[in-house]
């Protein structure tokens, strides 16, 4: 970037007998209020939502038998090849949820809390990890998503998502 040229002395001088008089104006002390933040409600309009998709949960409904192998659901009325999309990894998952080592009910708790984030973010994908093997958010996780009404389809993960300790579920989103 070039440099800029000096002002000529009969500018420079003109300039000074124009503004010469100014002076800066007495600052008069008086401070704004700071604007509002709508984080807060944000937040507690997040909180009723996942306590609304946590009613959704019930442990005593056993809409899926887990047998250990791969697991695999599609909502009565949907495309009946989405789980093989999901199987194949048509599907990418935008968000993550890591269940290990949480607790049946905090693991529930999560579990609204990703099912309502993706639905306020548009997210059509998710990833659910609920560890390998047997255990109990293994086969409460299917049962659980199932019953949510916004759930679409899973399946088992493909390999690079995590395989037999992860889920893909596909989300229905909002219009």
């Amino acid at each position: 970037m070039k440099k800029p040229q000096p002002l000529a002395p009969d500018d420079a001088q003109l300039f000074r007998d124009a503004f010469g008089d100014v002076r800066p104006l007495a600052q008069d002390k008086i401070t704004l209020a700071p604007p509002r933040s709508k984080k807060k409600a944000s937040v507690k309009t997040s909180e009723n939502q996942t306590s609304v998709s946590l009613f959704y949960f019930s442990d005593q409904y056993e809409g899926y038998s887990f047998d250990g192998g791969t697991v695999a659901f599609v909502q009565a009325g949907d495309d009946p090849h989405l789980a093989k999309n999901l199987k194949r990894g048509d599907y990418q998952p935008a968000v993550v949820l890591d269940l290990h080592g949480l607790s049946q009910q905090d693991a529930k708790v999560e579990l609204a809390g990703l099912l309502d984030y993706c639905q306020r973010e548009h997210f059509n994908c998710a990833c659910v990890v609920h560890g390998k093997g047997s255990g109990l958010l293994a086969r409460k996780v299917p049962n659980w998503l199932i019953q949510h009404p916004n759930v679409r389809a899973f399946h088992t993960a493909p390999t690079h998502w995590g395989r037999d300790g992860a889920l893909l579920v596909l989300l229905k989103t909002p219009d």
